[in-house]
């Protein structure tokens, strides 16, 4: 009886390791497919910032010229700078 009791256990424990086994692999292929998710959206918002970084130095130039509007108006060769500025 004894013998059975063993062999019983025995199957319940390569039941269990091969279990516990299916569990470690889904855990490094979540782990992996989570580091490819981030390294994506990291490349995603890098190359993001790297397209619109002119459009943002052309706004920034703008709102810059718009505060020194005043200067830009009184003074004619300012206003051709600035619209120079604007066509580049």
């Amino acid at each position: 009886m004894e013998s059975q009791e063993l062999k019983q256990l025995l199957e319940k424990q390569e039941e269990i390791l091969a279990l516990v086994r299916k569990l470690w692999k889904a855990e490094k292929w979540r782990r992996f497919w989570t580091i490819v998710k981030y390294a994506i959206i990291a490349v995603f918002i890098i190359g993001s910032i790297y397209f619109v970084q002119p459009y943002l130095g052309k706004i920034s130039l703008i709102l810059q010229n718009v505060f020194n509007i005043q200067k830009i108006i009184q003074d004619p060769q300012e206003l051709q700078k600035f619209l120079q500025q604007l066509q580049n």
